[in-house]
């Protein structure tokens, strides 16, 4: 095994945008977030060009009810939640090239021009077609109970919610298929009338499903894509009623452009493309840059079907070329909840109390969220941070004096588990955050040849789960920059000595103050 890497790539990661509307649970960090800084991290510790964007997800309209809540404008909320989570982002060790929103100077006009063209691009093509939509409307206060307003029970799996989309299952629905429909605020009897909304209307929807088939995505969200296609016949929303949303023409004087993943992604591309100076938006066909989505089982419709249809009745854009999934974490058995009050949210724990970023990204690595729900029992995070602190204080004893060249053999002892770890990293289906962390467990458990080698293979291990402890092995080992593969092949400069620190241990007594359990 050699320190050779893949020809180097150009990659976007769009991790899906969260709404602004309250700070980041351990849910939202164990998904998207953390999948798309593993990810990102690996990826150049083999050499590729990567860009992580995302940002808040400033017109779902679930905003709207927290400004409600506490007596603020939309935008007002919209502004507090966008520089918090950035902060939460940034507390987790998540580096974003572009932390965007959409309400800012800089992006509103672009970003609504991004979506708006898209609209008329499709329109003019017959494939987005304006349909009567049959609407709940309050009898009382003339409102339209869409959205965060409505509430229900899902036509799927029959399960209590509201808004869109179906928590438990995925399933996307429109207001007339929710069942027992009412409105989530005392606002009188529902009436139901046709308002005129912008649908996509692919030409053939088999097509979308065939290469939703043969895209690099979980086979269940597959499944839950396709699902929705053949029942709705691939008809996307693109436009809605109400007032808080993308301003357009097209969507009438009661309307505004719907916000979909893909959309936001789209505009992604076209940052990317003005930052890189490339000849094409990241999600055209001949763009050369590999781009890959990030999102929950509850955004399956929107980030694998909705993406397609899109991409394909466009007929110049490519979906996704990798799509990372993953399903709820839950907290000591229940899923974490912003509405609920349940769970740990990142501020509190990584403030008061002495977790670090790095170890709860370990713990977080270990729970498997690629095939179903896994739980996060405080008592297992509490031996996982002293068991981590165990290790990493070892192998910081081990580096301290232990520069210098590496012999053949221990090079390519280290090269062989890098390559290990990186087979479960590449981007895709093939993404499995457990068994890749589990290459670096092994490493720590194993006899070093040589403290030098030891040291540095838990450094280039760690690099994509635990940057800060990756990054201190690697400068103490004396070689610079971040933790690369390539940079085995050269020999390291005088070790730099770091005063070893003894593990303080962590205690569920120091961490119960954050944790918050919903009472029944």
């Amino acid at each position: 095994m050699t320190t050779e890497t893949p020809a180097p790539q150009r990659y976007l990661l769009v991790p899906m945008h969260p709404t602004p509307n309250g700070r980041l649970h351990i849910g939202h960090a164990a998904g998207a977030y953390l999948r798309a800084d593993v990810l990102a991290r690996h990826l150049r510790r083999e050499g590729h060009q990567v860009s992580v964007m995302s940002g808040s997800d400033a017109y779902e309209n679930w905003i709207l009810l927290d400004a409600l809540d506490a007596g603020r404008s939309p935008a007002e909320t919209c502004w507090r939640f966008h520089a918090l989570i950035g902060d939460d982002l940034r507390s987790l060790g998540v580096e974003l090239d572009d932390w965007i929103s959409p309400l800012s100077d800089d992006h509103a006009e672009p970003y609504r021009r991004t979506h708006e063209e898209l609209l008329e691009r499709l329109a003019t093509a017959g494939t987005a077609v304006k349909v009567p939509d049959p609407t709940p409307r309050s009898r009382d206060t003339g409102r339209h109970v869409i959205g965060v307003w409505l509430k229900g029970t899902c036509p799927q799996c029959h399960t209590p919610g509201g808004g869109n989309a179906c928590e438990e299952c995925g399933y996307h629905y429109q207001p007339s298929e929710i069942l027992e429909p009412y409105s989530r605020l005392d606002e009188g009897p529902l009436d139901w009338e046709d308002f005129d909304s912008w649908y996509l209307s692919p030409p053939s929807v088999e097509d979308v499903v065939d290469a939703v088939r043969a895209s690099d995505v979980a086979p269940d969200f597959a499944d839950i894509a396709v699902t929705y296609l053949r029942q709705t016949k691939g008809a996307v929303r693109l436009s809605q009623p109400g007032s808080w949303g993308i301003p357009s023409e097209l969507a009438g004087p009661e309307g505004v452009l719907s916000n979909p993943y893909f959309g936001f992604s789209l505009y992604c591309g076209e940052v990317y493309r003005q930052r890189h100076g490339t000849e094409h938006n990241a999600f055209h066909r001949d763009s050369g840059v590999i781009t890959v989505g990030l999102f929950g089982i509850d955004n399956a419709v929107g980030g694998v079907a909705a993406s397609h249809a899109l991409a394909h009745a466009h007929g110049g854009l490519k979906a996704f070329d990798h799509m990372v999934t993953n399903y709820f974490l839950d907290f000591e058995g229940e899923k974490c909840s912003t509405s609920r009050k349940h769970g740990i949210w990142l501020n509190e724990l990584l403030s008061r109390t002495s977790a670090t970023a790095d170890e709860l990204r370990y713990h977080l690595s270990h729970v498997d969220l690629t095939s179903g729900s896994d739980n996060f029992a405080v008592a297992a995070f509490v031996d996982s941070v002293n068991h981590i602190r165990e290790r990493l204080a070892a192998a910081g004893r081990q580096a301290n004096g232990a520069g210098g060249a590496l012999p053949a053999e221990d090079t390519a002892r280290i090269a062989a588990a890098v390559h290990e770890q990186g087979a479960q990293l590449r981007p895709g289906a093939a993404v499995n955050l457990p068994a890749a962390v589990r290459v670096l467990d092994e490493w720590l458990t194993r006899p070093p040849v040589t403290d030098a080698a030891w040291a540095t293979g838990v450094a280039l291990l760690a690099e994509p789960f635990m940057p800060e402890a990756a990054q201190r092995l690697w400068t103490a080992l004396g070689r610079p920059g971040r933790p690369r593969l390539a940079a085995l092949d050269r020999a390291s400069g005088p070790a730099r000595p770091a005063a070893p620190v003894p593990p303080q241990t962590f205690t569920a007594d120091e961490i119960a103050p954050v944790c918050h359990v919903r009472s029944n």
